[in-house]
């Protein structure tokens, strides 16, 4: 299927569809000339050419640049007063979300926003529930998902509901794993890899689906690692590669103990290198030198020192302190080693 189709509503779907914004049009039209990076470009230098004054045509701008990784023209426009307010509101808190500094989070502050707009509204569900997952509430979609399907219905606009529905599909991937159904998450991955996204999107999604599948094989998980990397590379995100080379794949490496020529720079993972080759002795020397321990590497120092009580704790701690019951089995898997 070509780009431009990916983008294209079903039939039915198109019967739904009350209006096509002109940013639609424009980029289906510059998708069906050419390659899908260059139609990326050519659309954000059309929007920035002439940014509409309407709320429906600005919404669907905004979220086109926040879905191609355009974050710093997003921060721009969104402080721009001719943006609506609550539009452009809502987007500086999901971009602050995005933020490296987690500390603050908007929950209380978008529990008290409402929006009759259709886009607007199902976008605030989205935000609401990113912020419990920020929190470690990753079963908050509970509370949120009729509400988000129904509004995700009533979005009457085809690229925004185009775009929309990738959020949900991640928010559901997310959902799914964190609450250890890796079989419905890798589900909800593929159907998001295998859209029009962007390629920061897809490595980052190809990379959490390694990690889902880190209980289904040591060749399932690192197909996709991989496959992550590959595109991070290709594309240039090159801390996030060098993040991946130095925590998420030695992680991998060192849970399948297969770890032959792997190395790493990060302490922690250093240590669960050496606890795969069995040197507890140096696991529990760069474990103990660390303030304090995370769930992790609690696991870790546990199977080190053969410690039972350890591993059944940071089980404990996985669920209650982070809500999640996938990782959760870290430490009964180390159970089963000792």
């Amino acid at each position: 299927m070509t780009d431009y189709q990916l983008i294209e509503p079903s039939p039915l779907r198109k019967l739904q569809m009350s209006r096509t914004s002109s940013l639609y049009d424009v980029y289906l039209g510059y998708l069906r000339k050419y390659p899908r990076k260059d139609a990326v470009l050519q659309t954000k230098d059309h929007i920035l050419s002439q940014f509409p004054t309407s709320i429906d045509e600005q919404i669907v701008c905004m979220e086109f640049f926040y879905m191609n990784d355009f974050f710093e023209e997003l921060s721009v426009i969104t402080a721009s007063p001719y943006i609506n307010k609550e539009a452009g509101h809502l987007y500086q808190v999901i971009l602050s979300q995005m933020g490296r500094d987690k500390k603050k989070n908007y929950l209380d502050e978008l529990k008290d926003l409402h929006f009759t707009h259709p886009s607007l509204r199902c976008l605030h569900l989205f935000t609401l529930v990113y912020s419990y997952q920020d929190l470690k509430v990753f079963t908050a979609l509970d509370k949120y998902l009729d509400e988000c399907d129904q509004a995700l219905q009533q979005v009457d606009e085809p690229l925004m509901y185009y775009y929309l529905n990738q959020r949900y599909q991640e928010l559901l991937f997310y959902h799914y794993w964190k609450t250890n159904n890796s079989i419905l998450a890798s589900r909800y991955a593929y159907k998001m890899i295998n859209t029009e996204v962007s390629p920061r999107r897809k490595s980052r999604m190809h990379h959490d689906l390694a990690l889902c599948q880190l209980f289904n094989g040591y060749d399932s998980s690192m197909e996709s690692l991989l496959k992550s990397m590959e595109i991070a590379e290709k594309h240039g995100h090159l801390r996030f590669l060098q993040t991946v080379k130095n925590r998420s794949l030695p992680f991998i490496s060192a849970f399948h103990q297969e770890t032959e020529g792997i190395s790493t720079t990060d302490p922690v993972e250093q240590a669960h290198l050496a606890l795969a080759r069995g040197d507890y002795k140096k696991t529990q020397e760069i474990l103990h030198s660390l303030p304090s321990l995370t769930p992790f590497q609690e696991s870790y120092l546990g199977l080190a020192k053969g410690n039972r009580e350890m591993l059944k704790h940071s089980y404990h701690r996985f669920i209650h302190e982070q809500g999640d019951y996938f990782f959760a089995q870290l430490p009964l898997a180390y159970l089963e080693r000792i």
